[in-house]
């Protein structure tokens, strides 16, 4: 197998780091992921984290395991390992996506499809709607308007 993908969800440790430690996290996660070849989306709802993975088998799995031996990490489950002939996510190095953060219309789009509980929308159980709801939140972030310095 030359390439997969990974897709994961955890629950974040109490106390995790605050949004701006998160995001430095993100861009040295981007730098290294980069230098390994791989691509992926990290989304951020309430205290829980879904994350996809792509790229060579090998790296993808050295850093999976990386991630399965972080504390900060709690009740982290696979959802998906599969050989890859395409990238969904070849043009994000690794992003962080707050479904809280997003503006209004996109969030009520979100909010409209899949469940919510105490404002932060649940990650779903079944695999094709774990995908729609990665390929929503690409599709809705792509550019990211509502940022200041957006690509």
């Amino acid at each position: 197998m030359e390439n997969c993908r990974l897709i994961y969800r955890s629950t974040c440790q109490d106390g995790f780091i605050d949004n701006a430690d998160l995001r430095d996290l993100i861009a040295k996660s981007a730098e290294n992921n980069r230098a390994a070849g791989i691509t992926g989306m990290l989304i951020l709802s309430g205290d829980q984290f879904l994350q996809v993975l792509e790229g060579p088998a090998q790296a993808v799995n050295q850093l999976y395991g990386f991630i399965m031996a972080d504390g900060r990490h709690q009740d982290l489950r696979l959802i998906s390992y599969e050989p890859i002939a395409e990238r969904y996510f070849d043009d994000w190095g690794m992003s962080l996506v707050d479904l809280y953060d997003l503006p209004k219309p996109a969030r009520d789009l979100l909010e409209h499809k899949y469940s919510v509980r105490d404002g932060a929308i649940l990650i779903p159980e079944r695999l094709h709607e774990v995908y729609a709801l990665l390929l929503d939140a690409r599709f809705l972030c792509q550019g990211r308007p509502w940022e200041d310095g957006a690509d």
